[in-house]
């Protein structure tokens, strides 16, 4: 497997990955990321985000992850999937290194990441919390009724 930077013919590929995670990616959650990696493809060079996948030569791409910077400078990681009959094994870990790698590299100490908050989404925030990110705050009713937001934070 490889972890390289998304390009064009990904997107359809990582969409059909979140649309599997109807819990961790609702529709109002995937409709972002097209015009999130518009920005990214479309410019030579981009500090304020950017995407890789990993490529699995037989399955095609078979996870991603991102950043975007905020108005204040600060790294949020954004769009971890991993392919769901490609769960546990590495993936997601690889391609949040991947990530925190690059953000290191250009200076910055700390990175954020948000995700759903619900009672089915227990296992996600263990992960998190697994690699080394701290539960920082939970937002009730964050985006819509029933959809609240966990954020975590990690020292880089």
């Amino acid at each position: 497997m490889t972890i390289r930077p998304l390009v064009h013919e990904d997107e359809q590929q990582v969409m059909r990955l979140m649309a599997e995670h109807t819990l961790q990616f609702p529709d109002f959650v995937i409709q972002k990321y097209p015009e999130r990696w518009s920005v990214y493809l479309n410019e030579e060079r981009n500090d304020r985000c950017g995407y890789w996948v990993m490529e699995d030569d037989r399955l095609g791409v078979v996870g991603h992850a991102g950043f975007i910077m905020s108005e204040d400078g600060d790294y949020e990681i954004v769009g971890v999937v991993v392919r769901k009959d490609q769960a546990r094994r590495g993936i997601g870990r690889e391609l949040i290194d991947t990530v925190c790698r690059y953000i290191a590299d250009e200076g910055a100490s700390s990175v954020m990441l948000t995700t759903l908050g619900h009672a089915d989404n227990g296992a996600v925030i263990l992960f998190y919390q697994g690699i080394g990110f701290d539960l920082v705050r939970e937002e009730t009713d964050y985006f819509i009724p029933g959809y609240h937001r966990v954020t975590f934070s990690k020292p880089l």
